[in-house]
């Protein structure tokens, strides 16, 4: 999908050469806090390297202060669409416009760790017939460490059964990709604005691995009831989409274990009935959890039926 482009700000042209490293930031409506994610770009040691922040059509003056960064910084490029059009869709115009050879992500409210590019850069140059995902740790917001599902080396592979097994393996904040390889892979689903990054992990990880590099590469910070507010009433809002892009995908179906594939729909159906309760839409979490129930998607458990008998205590028609 072809995104207008109200602005394009390149601070100088830098040239990224064979080993070079684009991070993409999409950003949204995060003036302030959008600068302490780029700087953490802008401050790392490795020096071929460019930071594109992708303005998702803010609203809080963040274009215009984000163009004048770019004429003070040269690593730095700015592209501010016209319409917002989602994480996922802002990501993939920057990768499609990056000059790298790979490329990463960062959620603008977030930073990356001192050494976060260098270390996964190196697990493709120890290994040149690796074409898959290098991965760090994520901190995440109030703890010190990372804390991945289970133990793992530098160097280690997870594969897709892994993952499934337990999401915690990537983040988006913490993995590097080949440009060629991200875009032969589609990039992110556009038309989920909630778990596109579970979604791309699980269609990437059905052709290639992820090996691990060895340290923490990115922080993520508190936004408190924000990000957890907006999170609910964007799965709110997705509905099934993000179940259906999993479970109608015949690569997943050929690859994943009929349990584990159950066992990540029930996941995902729980996600969105816990967002419908939890946004206030009881009549729609009782329909939900019904067609649930009957389609064997989801067991009938004490915390359902408790969350289903509150659900009309509080709103009989809602």
């Amino acid at each position: 999908m072809l995104y207008s482009v109200a602005n394009f700000s390149s601070g100088g042209g830098k040239a990224v050469e064979q080993y070079g490293v684009s991070v993409v930031i999409p950003s949204y409506n995060r003036r302030d806090a959008v600068v302490r994610a780029l700087d953490s770009v802008l401050s790392q040691d490795y020096p071929n390297l460019e930071c594109i922040v992708v303005d998702d059509a803010s609203t809080d003056g963040s274009g215009e202060m984000l163009r004048g960064l770019a004429g003070e910084r040269e690593a730095l490029r700015v592209i501010e669409l016209e319409q917002n059009a989602g994480q996922g869709a802002a990501r993939n115009v920057g990768a499609r416009a990056a000059r790298g050879r790979w490329v990463c992500f960062l959620d603008s409210d977030d930073e990356l760790l001192p050494g976060s590019i260098e270390s996964r850069v190196s697990v493709f140059i120890e290994d040149p017939e690796f074409d898959g995902i290098a991965f760090g740790g994520n901190i995440v917001a109030g703890k010190s460490e990372v804390l991945f599902p289970g133990s793992v080396e530098k160097g280690e592979d997870i594969s897709l059964q892994d993952y499934l097994k337990d999401r915690g393996w990537l983040h988006t904040n913490a993995f590097m990709i080949s440009r060629e390889r991200f875009l032969a892979l589609d990039g992110f689903r556009e038309d989920l604005r909630q778990k596109q990054d579970v979604e791309f992990f699980i269609r990437a990880l059905c052709r290639v691995n992820a090996r691990y590099c060895g340290q923490a590469c990115s922080k993520m910070h508190d936004l408190g009831d924000v990000r957890a507010r907006n999170h609910h009433e964007r799965i709110a809002r997705q509905g099934y989409r993000f179940i259906d892009a999993v479970r109608t995908n015949p690569e997943v179906q050929g690859r994943v274990e009929p349990d584990l594939l159950k066992d990540l729909v029930s996941r995902g159906v729980s996600t969105y009935l816990s967002a419908l309760y939890r946004t206030g839409q009881y009549s729609q979490f009782r329909k939900a959890l019904r067609r649930s129930v009957r389609q064997g998607e989801l067991s009938p458990s004490s915390r359902w039926l408790k969350r289903y008998l509150l659900s009309w205590l509080r709103s009989p028609s809602n």
